[in-house]
């Protein structure tokens, strides 16, 4: 990258960040950087239609773009229009957070003055910033992206979220309904994800279940898209003497209201997907199942009471970048065999770190 930019601090800012949920809560670590630096800017997001409302917190719903390229925005036609929406904003400074060449292409077209994006992204010739894609960990390369307006990104923060105050409302008042009180101990389970192979099995996440019940938890939530039905049936049917303490919500929370139910609980496991990086960014206590894939890869959860456990043993991991729908050696001895005692003493360290086991 060529020398730190002296400037003005800029009126208006757009994070374009389009991908995953999991990105786009990593990406919140670039944000406060940004806003820490310039407190009276706007910081505006482009974000898909299922994690807008991630970002509405933050920003407010007047500064959050939705980019829905599979569905009304697809092809270049929705490309152009994007652009023009974005061109009546009057940015000056574009910021492409993930490696793109629809990004850089939109960020272009919008006629944006400051467009900052990776050195070797497929649309770099489109940016008139670049930076490097370095560092340990996703987070530490995103934040590196403020250095394109001059910033010191030495000690990037860590990803944060908030909570919709009408939206907490409304999901303590549905908690209430089920019987879980303000004081109420609840654990939430994740045990889904878009990548069969990163799926601790629901056998153990219900053994799992049935420990921390045990343990003083009075209620296990169990949080996930409406595919995760299943997984959450087989979760209950492990412990039938307090299956009416096992609650299946799965597919029946917005990304808001799972943001909520997080915040409440006492604790959270999941596997490598986005309800632990929210977790992280709420600084809820969280445990972390990885298996296909391995924290070194620079896509872990972020927190303070994060706790990430794996086999260490195993020679064929990580054996993909995201997960595969199968395990290459037919084995998945990576999840099938992580033992439920591992990760339930992952649980009580973390909990006992974190202060929540008082």
């Amino acid at each position: 990258m060529s020398a730190p930019h002296a400037q003005r601090p800029p009126r208006r800012i757009l994070l374009a960040q389009t991908s995953f949920l999991g990105d786009v809560v990593i990406a919140t670590a670039l944000a406060r950087r940004l806003m820490e630096a310039f407190p009276a800017t706007e910081l505006h997001w482009l974000v898909r239609p299922d994690a807008r409302e991630i970002v509405t917190p933050l920003v407010g719903a007047e500064r959050v773009l939705v980019y829905a390229k599979r569905g009304e925005d697809t092809g270049l036609g929705g490309i152009s229009r994007l652009a023009s929406r974005l061109a009546e904003r009057n940015f000056d400074v574009g910021i492409a957070v993930q490696r793109s060449l629809r990004t850089a292409l939109v960020l272009r077209l919008a006629r944006i003055p400051v467009r900052i994006g990776f050195a070797k992204a497929p649309g770099a010739f489109l940016y008139n910033r670049r930076v490097a894609h370095a560092g340990a960990h996703a987070r530490d390369r995103l934040v590196a992206l403020a250095s394109g307006l001059g910033l010191d990104v030495s000690a990037p923060p860590l990803p944060r979220l908030e909570v919709d105050a009408v939206v907490a409302t409304r999901v303590t008042a549905r908690l209430a309904a089920a019987g879980i009180e303000e004081n109420g101990r609840l654990v939430v389970l994740a045990p889904g994800s878009a990548w069969e192979t990163k799926r601790w099995p629901p056998r153990h996440f219900g053994a799992l279940a049935g420990e921390l019940l045990g343990q003083g938890f009075e209620y296990i939530m169990v949080l996930g898209s409406p595919g995760d039905g299943l997984l959450a049936a087989a979760i209950r049917a492990e412990v039938p003497a307090a299956a009416e303490r096992i609650l299946d919500w799965t597919g029946t929370t917005t990304p808001a209201e799972l943001i909520a139910v997080i915040d409440r609980a006492g604790l959270v496991v999941a596997n490598d997907s986005a309800p632990g990086h929210i977790a992280g960014a709420l600084g809820t206590p969280l445990v972390s199942c990885f298996g296909p894939t391995v924290p070194e890869q620079g896509f872990a959860p972020l927190g303070e009471s994060v706790e990430l456990v794996g086999r260490a043993d195993l020679d064929c991991r990580p054996c993909s970048r995201h997960g595969t729908r199968v395990c290459p050696i037919g084995t998945h001895e990576c999840l099938e065999e992580l033992a439920v005692e591992g990760v339930l003493g992952s649980c009580l360290r973390v909990l006992s770190r974190s202060g929540a086991s008082e």
